[in-house]
């Protein structure tokens, strides 16, 4: 069977017309899928067409491809080789080649780029054993393509994975919500990531404690990485009042730095709730506790998209503002004034 398109091989190599290159490796690439090969035969054939490929033109490379991921019979070799080269020729054996074997898709998860992730985790059916290794690296887009993959078994490990970085990235956060197969414990895990609307669904779906999600919401809020900061940030609003320049563009700007202790003080003294009620208010309430306290700390309603933009980028506001969001951040602005929203703020701090 080999030695035609080794024949073939001989006369491509001397060849010089790029159209006749072409059609001469295409026709050994039919010869090679054209039956059901020997276990002796089907290495050596697919050997032939990897060097065959290597010294292709991309037009070819795409050309064989397309064969290649159409054939039953296509090596195995070929297979694995072609799925690691450039996207452009990769996505087409990755998305249709019926015959790509778990030890092939996980040598791709482990040995091409982010992209070629992406396409693999899109594949329908994927086992356990090759979502780990897609997982692995724990890029934000890969992870939510496996998440939104429901025909994909996602083991516990990797959904540990996805937890930790869905902290960061809110649609990852909404692709695992839709998936139904996730643990209770992993569901109550992630419902202290979501906003209201999605906590009460996952409350229902999955048959969750809502009085347990609301107090692992409130501990999650209340936990302070560093205590340091926590009584520079204090001692820090301090002496802004003492000088006069405590105001909500205090507040934003060390949002907008990243002083994230420093920011929930200064605001939650302009809003008169203490730092810890704020953090509450902010976790159960989303949307509609930021723009409280923007009324409270006395902030045009233009500051708003600022902040929210902040507290998103920060992972600490989930919703985007748009939609629901945004009618409830408006209603805010339209219906309290600054005292009015100090109040329901400390109330949206649940007593803390």
């Amino acid at each position: 069977m080999a030695a035609n398109p080794q024949e073939a091989l001989t006369a491509l190599a001397k060849m010089r017309d790029p159209s006749k290159r072409h059609q001469l490796a295409l026709g050994v690439t039919d010869m090679c899928i054209a039956q059901k090969l020997s276990p002796s035969a089907e290495p050596v054939a697919g050997e032939l067409l990897v060097t065959l490929s290597g010294t292709a033109q991309t037009e070819t490379k795409i050309a064989m491809a397309e064969k290649l991921s159409a054939s039953k019979f296509a090596p195995n070799a070929i297979l694995r080789h072609l799925a690691t080269q450039e996207l452009e020729i990769a996505s087409i054996i990755i998305k249709k080649s019926a015959n790509l074997t778990d030890e092939d898709m996980i040598h791709i998860a482990q040995t091409t780029s982010p992209d070629h992730r992406l396409i693999l985790a899109k594949r329908q059916n994927l086992r356990v054993r090759v979502t780990d290794a897609v997982a692995q690296p724990g890029e934000a887009p890969v992870l939510r393509a496996l998440a939104d993959n429901d025909t994909a078994e996602i083991s516990e490990g990797t959904l540990e994975i996805c937890l930790t970085v869905a902290k960061n990235h809110p649609k990852l956060r909404e692709a695992l919500a839709r998936r139904h197969d996730l643990s209770t414990d992993y569901a109550t895990q992630l419902c202290i990531m979501l906003p209201e609307s999605w906590r009460e669904e996952l409350c229902r779906r999955f048959g969750l404690d809502k009085d347990r999600v609301e107090e692992l919401t409130v501990e999650a809020a209340l936990r302070v990485p560093n205590e340091n900061f926590e009584d520079e940030a204090a001692a820090a609003v301090i002496a802004a009042e003492d000088a006069g320049t405590l105001n909500g563009q205090f507040a934003l700007s060390a949002l907008k730095t990243g002083n994230l202790a420093l920011f929930d003080h200064a605001l939650a003294k302009l809003c008169s709730v203490t730092p810890a009620q704020w953090r509450v208010a902010l976790a159960m309430g989303g949307v509609r506790a930021a723009a409280m306290a923007c009324q409270a700390a006395g902030l045009d309603r233009t500051a708003y998209p600022v902040m929210h933009k902040g507290l998103r980028h920060h992972g600490r506001m989930h919703q985007a503002l748009e939609g629901d969001a945004m009618t409830a951040a408006a209603n805010v602005f339209r219906m309290y004034g600054p005292e009015k929203a100090s109040k329901v703020l400390r109330q949206m701090g649940r007593g803390v």
